[in-house]
Formats: structure tokens, sequence, C-alpha cells
């Protein structure tokens, strides 16, 4: 498969972003069965909290480009060791989520406000577990040194060609061992170890979705 230059994909999805959203579509392709349930549950976003998370592109081998994700570290919440997009809950004081996703991957992955141009905000995401509604934001970096993680909140970091997304199997079905203990079949992206699924993989799917409207890519995805 051909890799499309990091600054004319960018440039592309700048226009791509301008119109409508796969947003609900792309969602629910990658969404996990339970999830039904749990919004049945808590149908209701009065009281969610707000995030906002960075899907930061950056230049990798021959300009291709890369996509950053993290590793949650180890801890007694719904999101224990799980993979995601740079970014945290809004604080008293942010101009807005935009902000929020800037500081919170600041200091996440040690990479300066400076060094980040935002493309736009993809579509929000109500996450019942956390009770969060996470505000996406599409951005690019010309950074291409190692980021620095977070000894307190990030496991690790890794960054995927975006042609990866693409490649025949990486989309499946895998078992994942839920935070009860039970085994549950979910939608999901695997990349070497790592396995993105829930929130994330839903977020990512848009994207993949809006990169299939460059027109720089299969028209189809496996």
């Amino acid at each position: 498969m051909l890799n499309p230059d990091f600054y004319l994909l960018t440039e592309e999805l700048i226009k791509c972003i301008s119109g409508k959203l796969p947003a609900a579509a792309a969602h629910e392709e990658m969404s996990p069965a339970h999830r039904k349930e749990l919004l049945r549950e808590n149908p209701h976003k009065l009281n969610a909290r707000l995030s906002g998370v960075l899907l930061l592109l950056s230049p990798g081998i021959n300009n291709e480009p890369l996509i950053t994700f993290i590793k949650r570290m180890e801890y007694d919440g719904v999101h224990s060791g799980q993979i995601a997009f740079p970014g945290g809950k809004y604080e008293p004081g942010d101009i807005d989520l935009a902000y929020t996703a800037i500081r919170e991957a600041e200091e996440e992955i040690g990479i300066k406000p400076t060094d980040v141009e935002l493309i736009g905000p993809l579509s929000e995401l109500f996450v019942p577990p956390s009770n969060f509604i996470i505000q996406p934001f599409l951005a690019r970096t010309s950074y291409i040194s190692g980021f620095i993680p977070s000894p307190t909140e990030v496991a690790g970091i890794f960054s995927v060609p975006v042609t990866h997304f693409f490649n025949p199997g990486v989309k499946d079905n895998y078992e994942i061992k839920y935070r009860n203990g039970s085994y549950l079949q979910v939608p999901g992206y695997k990349f070497q170890e790592h396995l993105i699924w829930g929130a994330t993989a839903m977020i990512l799917n848009e994207l993949l979705e809006l990169i299939l409207c460059t027109g720089l890519y299969p028209l189809s995805r496996a």
C-alpha cells in the first residue's frame, strides 16, 4: 500500500473535517455490545464530566503519517491499563476543551503546546462507565523526537502508521477480560501487543472514515 505524505494527508483532512462528520455511524461500528446496556442504565448526560483528547498526527520515516496513543497506568478505575489518546478532564480555568486536550497532552506525553496545530474537532462521545463526555480534537505536529511519558499517568507511548489500520485482520473482534472478571468479545484494532477498543476505537474509527474521505487511501477497509 502506498504511504501518503504526512503533509498532504493533513492538508486534505483540513478540507474533509469542515464537512459532515461520520459521527454516530462510525462510533456504532466499533461499539462494544455491552455499551447499549450501559446506556440504558445511564442514558442521561446531565451530570457527565467533560474531557478533551488529542488525535495527534506526526511525520514518521519518509514523512509517513503516524498517530499517537498512550497506555494508561494500572489503577483502581474503569479504564485501568487501557489504550487511549492523550487528554483528560476539563479543569476550571481551561479556556475551552481544545485547551484541555492540549494541556493534558503536554502533561501526559511532554509535547509543547506551541508544537501542536489544531485541525478541528471530531464528534463528541458519551462514555457511560466513567460518565464522561469526550470531545476529540484532530491535530498535527512536526514533532518527531521522542515523547516523554508522565511517570504518574502513562505506562507507555506508541505511534502507529495510519496505513496499519487499513491492513487486513487488524480490525476484528477480540476477547477481553472485563473489570468484573467476565470475558467479552469487543470490536477493536490490534497493534503489536496492544488492543485498541472501547471509546478509543470508536473515536479512531471516525478519524479513519475521514481519512478515507481524502481519497488517498483505499475506498474500503478490511
